[in-house]
Order: structure tokens, then sequence, then C-alpha cells
């Protein structure tokens, strides 16, 4: 009984199921879509759903092509378009439209990566090789702002004038108003592509413009234009010249080539280099007023101090330069330092000054004038000469040269040697043996004269005789004797 029951329960059940298969919806059993791949399909599939894995745990690289940059995100539909992956074309082409039409050449990787389609430095590398490289400001811009046929891909044919992208800029301008003006459109004459900005213009002024030039405005000279400007600075500077009254330039004539007195930094101060003529300015020179010296004008003036200095040659009494006749070559005494004191260089004459010289007043010797000055010590010396008692030079009729025992330190004490020249009377036998000159030479004129017999004259004139009898008729009692032999004034010579 139990046997049947279970008999009968298992076929209901197949019953049942055979229904119930019946009754569900069939799928119908298909091939591999990708055809003959042989590849398990979780490699690409989520188990789940079906929909491609975004793991995805498929080796590209496997293939050849490995996915690089923007690649690695793209659908596998978005270059396998049909649903059996035969060979793809691995040519940017292949997938990509080209929209320049192929003007740019079939090779895309030029200006195009993976990384990015828009690769800006590796487009700048390329446009390099063209005629117009990418510097300065032009490195930043958008190609479309040059490549008017960017839209629809065409960059070839672009202009590289400046003109063509800078109309609006040239037009715009004011500061000079180029279409005014008249300005040639190469742009690049003014303005370069370092340059921030169009208005930052770094045209190459020639001539260069230095100090107060290089900040004014362009038609403070160009006011009539920018062609034909003179370069002559009296064009601008016309009423500068003519409105100067130290001096006053018109009047005294002076030339309108303003560079030889002024620079580019300021019109005032002038700075002529009076040293490149035939004048330089030295010592007091250098700080007088123009007019000082340039009364009459500018041109022809003379170079020779009295032309100047008349006046103080006039006023000079110490000595006084015109009862004198001093020459007026000022040069000769004064410097340019100032009028006094005077420097002449008694040194360069026939007559140097040293010892007391060197303080003795100008008219001390020049009592007669500066010129015809005589040079000898008498001269100015006979008032001593006449006056010396000791011994009295002009009663001894001493000669005038008064250097042989005088010195120009001072007159007394005279410095003749008497011992080396003539006899020791300073040192030796006779030395504090006498007063005065007169008791040797008693001869008032001719000190060429001398006695020794008056000193000597207390020894026997024959005891002398005898202690020189082995003179024989040499020997002679008188002072010329005793010198010859004597020379010294010792007994034993």
């Amino acid at each position: 009984m139990r046997v049947r029951l279970l008999t009968a329960l298992a076929c209901a059940l197949l019953i049942a199921g055979a229904a119930a298969a019946q009754d569900a919806p069939q799928v119908p059993r298909v091939g591999n879509p990708h055809g003959d791949m042989d590849l398990d399909c979780r490699l690409c599939h989520d188990q789940d759903s079906w929909d491609v894995s975004s793991s995805g745990g498929f080796d590209h690289d496997a293939t050849g092509f490995p996915l690089e940059g923007l690649h690695r995100f793209a659908q596998c539909r978005d270059c396998h378009r049909e649903p059996v992956f035969g060979h793809v074309g691995t040519h940017c082409a292949d997938c990509h439209d080209d929209i320049h039409r192929g003007r740019s050449g079939p090779d895309c990787a030029k200006c195009h990566t993976p990384a990015a389609w828009v690769d800006q430095p590796r487009m700048r590398q390329e446009h390099n090789a063209t005629a117009l490289p990418l510097v300065g400001a032009h490195e930043r811009v958008d190609c479309d702002a040059c490549h008017s046929g960017a839209a629809t891909g065409d960059y070839v044919g672009t202009p590289t004038a400046c003109y063509a992208c800078h109309r609006e800029n040239y037009e715009a301008t004011d500061d000079p108003n180029h279409m005014t003006a008249g300005f040639a459109t190469d742009c690049e004459r003014c303005h370069g592509v370092f340059s921030s900005t169009w208005g930052s213009g770094d045209f190459i002024h020639m001539p260069v413009l230095t100090g107060a030039h290089a900040r004014i405005s362009c038609t403070e000279c160009h006011s009539g234009g920018f062609a034909g400007t003179p370069q002559d600075c009296a064009a601008c500077h016309q009423p500068d010249y003519d409105g100067t009254t130290n001096p006053q330039h018109a009047q005294a004539g002076f030339p309108t080539e303003c560079a030889l007195c002024h620079n580019t930094t300021a019109w005032v101060p002038g700075a002529y280099d009076h040293d490149a003529t035939a004048f330089p300015l030295t010592g007091a020179h250098r700080t007088l007023d123009c007019l000082a010296c340039h009364s009459q004008g500018f041109t022809g003036t003379p170079t020779d101090c009295f032309a100047c200095h008349q006046a103080d040659y006039d006023g000079t009494t110490d000595p006084d330069h015109a009862q004198s006749g001093f020459p007026t070559a000022c040069a000769a005494c004064h410097s340019t330092s100032a009028w006094e004191p005077a420097s002449f260089d008694h040194d360069n004459t026939a007559f140097p000054l040293t010892g007391a010289h060197t303080t003795a007043d100008c008219l001390s010797c020049h009592a007669s004038g500066y010129t015809g000055t005589p040079t000898a010590c008498v001269a100015c010396h006979q008032a001593d000469y006449d006056g010396t008692n000791d011994p009295n030079h002009a009663a001894a009729n001493f000669p005038t040269s008064c250097q042989e025992c005088h010195t120009t330190s001072a007159w007394e004490p005279a410095n003749w040697d008497h011992d080396a020249q003539y006899f020791p009377i300073y040192t030796g036998r006779h030395r504090d043996e006498w007063n005065s000159c007169t008791e040797c030479h008693v001869v008032a004129t001719d000190y060429g004269a001398f006695e020794c017999i008056l000193c000597h004259a207390h020894d026997d004139p024959v005891d002398l005789a005898g202690k020189h009898r082995e003179l024989g008729s040499r020997y002679s009692y008188v002072s010329a004797a005793c010198y010859e032999c004597h020379p010294t004034g010792r007994a034993e010579d």
C-alpha cells in the first residue's frame, strides 16, 4: 500500500513539473555572439547583469594596441562596433573623423595624443616648425584666436602677418593714433611678442631715447606726424634756447647744437665741457658765472689772464705791478686758486731764494722795479759792506763778492775760513793770542799785507838768528819769511 502511494505521488509531481515547464518562457539557446572568441565570459561581463564589467579583466595589451590615456575609459563598442571582434584598424582615423579633411596630413599624433585630444605643448612644438613660432604671448593664445577656420578643422593657409590678427589693436590705439599718423601695419616694428600687452610697445627708437626723452609722449616730438621728424635738438628745444638768460643764448650768439652743453637728463643745468676748449677751467674759474669772463659774448673771448684780471693787476700795491712794470703774464706769479697770495717761484729765475732771502719782502731787493734787478749780492748789501768795521771792508778794500765770506742765512757772523784758507788763528799756537784783525793786518787798505814781527818783537833778533843759522843766507827777520817757513804757525815747521 505504501509503495503505491509513493509511486502515485511521484507521478503526480512529474506531471505537475512537466505542466509548469510548459507554462514558463522558453530561452532559446544561441551561439557565442563574439564568434570564435574562446574566452571566459567573466573576463568582460558581470555575472549578475551580463553588463560589461567596470573592472575589466581582459588584457587589451595582448592585442598589440595598449589602451593609453582616454582610450582606457572608452567603451568597447566605441571602437568595436560589430559583436564579432575582428581586426579593428589602429590608425587614429579608423575611429576619429578627420575634420581637417586630410589638409593637415595623416599623422594625427603630430598634434594629438591619447592623453588629451588637444596637447598644447606638442602643438607648440609642431608650430615652431612653421613660419610663425609660438613664443611670448603667442604661447598662451587659443588656436581659434588666429585660425579662423578651426571650427571646420582648417588650420592651413592662416596668414602670418601680425596685422591679420591685430587689426583691431592697430585701429584702436590712440597714443599715438596709428591710423591718423599713417603708421605702417608691420606691427613688429614697435610691438613684440614678449610684451605683456599690445599697449606696451617695445619700439626701438633710433637714435636710442635716453634720460627725459625716454619718458615723454611720442607726440611731444612727433607733433606733425611720425615721418620726417627732424632729429636736431633745436627743432623741439627752440623755446628753451630762446628763454635761457644765464647766459642769454640768442643774444650771445650761441650755436643751436644743444648737445654741446645740455644732456637728455634735463635742460638745466647745462653741462658744457669747458675743458675741451683752449682754456680748461681750474680752481676758482670752475665756480664763476659764465658772464664774468664772457661779458662781450661767447665767441672770440681772449684766453690770456690779463683780459679778465687787469683790475687785479692795476690794484695790487705790494708790489705795485703797474709802477714796477710787471709783465701781464699773470700765471707767472698767480694761480687759478686765488689772486692772493701770489705763488711766484723765484727758484726758476737766475737767483733762487735761500736762507733769509725766502722771508724778505719783494721790495727789499726789487726797490727799483722787477725787471733788470741785479743778482750780485752787493747790489742789496752795499750798506752792510760799508758798515762793517771788524774788519772795515771798504777801508781794507775787500772784494764785493760777499758770498766768499757770508751766507744767505745772515750777514753775521761771516763764515770765512781763515784757518783753512790762509793761516790758523782760531786753532794752534795763535788761538786766543789776538783781539782784532788789525793786530796782524797793519795796512788797513791791504789785508794781503800782514806782520809777524809786531807780535814777536820781544824775541831777540840775534837770538833768533842764532837759532836759524843752519839756514844761512836764507834766513831773514821779516814777517814774510816767518810765514814762508811757518805756514801753520808752529815753530817746529
